[in-house]
């Protein structure tokens, strides 16, 4: 991810009179926000109303009705609104961090929006906001940090649970969604965008539900297109990235693919890829990755508040970079987050919502039958299971905790998004399809693919709100996971990706990379931070890294977790 912006907001309440109105854009009248630096790829969008409010967007910006990117001229329209943020999530969408400002009362409130796409950090000083995509753009004029232990701590424990607080002390995240306040001289955060169900999806036929969401996936797709014209697709030739490759059909003259291989069965989808590209007459250059770009002791999220990157990913980073840089794409397309958002969960829980929403019924049988069809589980331990947590539904959420290899065994539950808490309606199943969409939208930060925009259609908030509004159970439809995209699609993709239901993987990339590294792995865990802090079972681990030939790959994930971490801390150490 190349984007990057950095400013501060003054928080002090005004001295002075605040300035008269100037025009959207113009950006040279003094303000409370002093804009150090922003990339080429993230707009600038700036007004000022004769009331004292000043509204700073950075990123992409679409008109919802329209679906047409936002001019400057256009964007002071925002401030004739009473509340100029809820506007923005009501009537446009994109990727963005915005800054609304009242001079007269020195009230601020921060916003990023729910796609999650522009990283969002911040630290307070006297007097000052800062707030950057990455962290050292907040410690312009000051030193370093230090690591918030207790923060990593809760980081090994589950990786893709984030809060407010960060592994770095001082610095804070603004999550997707939701808003920080500076007001009577405090800072305060909230949700602004709740994820809602529609009771209505209940019962609408599946080809009506097929029919909307295959108009938001191709709307958001065609916006992005719009911005960026020459985009490089991820095309694995799954489901996911195959939907985004038929949204581009009528940009078929500027699309370039991108099949990456390694190894043999799950690792080579180019028969898959090579069906969609031809169908539509796409470019597609297909690479073999290599596993000597694999460097365990080099984090590439050294200038994160948090270690978020996993080292096997650099394989595909400098791949992706290459290709890029030859056909001179000017951002990366992405089909991350499908798999999450289209709520491919193989559980109990969507036959547990079912029975919520709509009773003992014929609904719920069917529901039943699906999910055996679909997982391979027996029917009466789906049906058990259901009811059981449908007695058991008002529960609190809780996350799993991985304590394994942990030199504090701290089984304490982790902190709940209030999108589950608010958003989940008491619906286990809802509650796990708004975790997973969480988890893609934090996973985003985890590819670091240089010089261009790594931009993903399907956490476009509109098809996130969509999508998130229909029930779990919906998605199951005949047995089949994913069924309304399929259908939505199954005119428009080969037969063989509307029927596929094997599913690509990078596993044995990861695998090798580890034990190419392992002796690195062996080094960096047993003289790292982590265990001098004692956050790490030293013995354990190199108990387990003692016999890599008996080493299952999830207990490689597991290590490689650790390891992740401590490049991440070696790298904030040398900066």
């Amino acid at each position: 991810m190349s984007s990057f912006y950095s400013f501060a907001i003054d928080i002090r309440p005004a001295a002075s009179s605040f300035p008269g109105p100037v025009e959207s854009g113009v950006g040279n009248a003094e303000t409370p926000v002093s804009l150090r630096s922003v990339s080429s790829d993230l707009d600038r969008y700036e007004a000022v109303d004769d009331r004292g409010r000043h509204l700073l967007l950075l990123g992409n910006l679409f008109d919802r009705t329209a679906n047409q990117i936002v001019s400057p001229s256009d964007f002071s329209q925002i401030l004739r609104e009473q509340d100029p943020i809820q506007a923005l999530l009501v009537d446009y969408w994109g990727r963005y961090v915005a800054v609304l400002h009242h001079a007269p009362t020195g009230h601020v409130e921060l916003v990023r929006d729910p796609s999650g796409q522009v990283p969002c950090y911040y630290r307070q000083d006297i007097g000052q906001l800062h707030v950057a995509h990455d962290a050292d753009r907040l410690f312009v004029e000051t030193g370093v940090p230090d690591p918030d232990w207790s923060i990593l701590a809760r980081h090994l424990r589950n990786p893709m649970v984030r809060t407010n607080d960060t592994c770095l002390h001082s610095v804070s995240e603004l999550l997707p969604g939701l808003c920080v306040t500076w007001s009577a001289d405090r800072l305060t955060c909230k949700p602004r965008w709740i994820p809602q169900i529609e009771a209505n999806l209940i019962e609408k036929p599946v080809e009506a539900i097929a029919d909307r969401l295959k108009r938001e996936i191709e709307n958001a797709t065609t916006a992005w297109a719009r911005r960026f014209p020459r985009p490089l697709l991820g095309l694995s030739g799954g489901l996911d990235s195959s939907v985004i490759a038929a949204s581009l059909r009528a940009h078929k003259s500027d699309v370039n693919c991108l099949n990456a291989v390694f190894g043999t069965g799950r690792g080579d989808e180019r028969s898959y890829a090579a069906a969609v590209a031809g169908m539509y007459g796409f470019p597609l250059h297909q690479v073999l990755l290599k596993v000597h770009d694999i460097d365990y002791s080099r984090s590439l999220a050294s200038a994160k508040p948090r270690p978020l990157s996993s080292a096997f990913t650099q394989a595909i980073d400098r791949a992706s970079a290459d290709v890029a840089d030859a056909c001179l794409a000017d951002a990366h397309f992405s089909g991350g987050g499908g798999d999450n958002l289209f709520a491919f969960i193989h559980s109990s829980y969507p036959a547990t919502d079912c029975l919520l929403d709509t009773g003992f019924g014929a609904k719920y049988r069917s529901t039943i039958s699906n999910l055996t069809r679909m997982t391979g589980c027996d029917m009466w331990q789906i049906l058990v299971r259901s009811i059981r947590h449908g007695v058991f539904a008002h529960r609190p959420f809780a996350h799993r905790v991985d304590v394994r290899f942990l030199g504090e065994q701290n089984a304490d539950a982790l902190p709940v998004h209030p999108w589950i808490e608010r958003g989940g309606k008491r619906r286990p199943g809802k509650r796990q399809h708004i975790a997973a969409t969480l988890e893609a939208i934090h996973f985003t930060e985890f590819l670091n693919i240089g010089g261009r925009p790594t931009i993903y259609p399907l956490l476009s908030q509109p098809l996130m709100e969509y999508c998130l509004s229909i029930p779990v159970w919906r998605w199951s439809d005949k047995g089949v996971d994913r069924s309304l995209v399929r259908e939505a699609f199954r005119r428009m993709l080969p037969d063989e990706i509307i029927a596929r239901r094997t599913k690509g993987s990078f596993g044995q990339l990861f695998e090798a990379g580890f034990m190419r590294n392992i002796g690195v792995t062996r080094s960096m865990l047993a003289d790292g931070q982590l265990a001098a802090q004692g956050l790490l079972d030293r013995a354990a681990c190199l108990d387990a890294l003692s016999r890599p030939e008996k080493l299952r790959p999830e207990v490689m994930s597991r290590l490689a977790l650790f390891v992740d971490a401590e490049a991440w801390l070696a790298g904030r150490s040398a900066r």
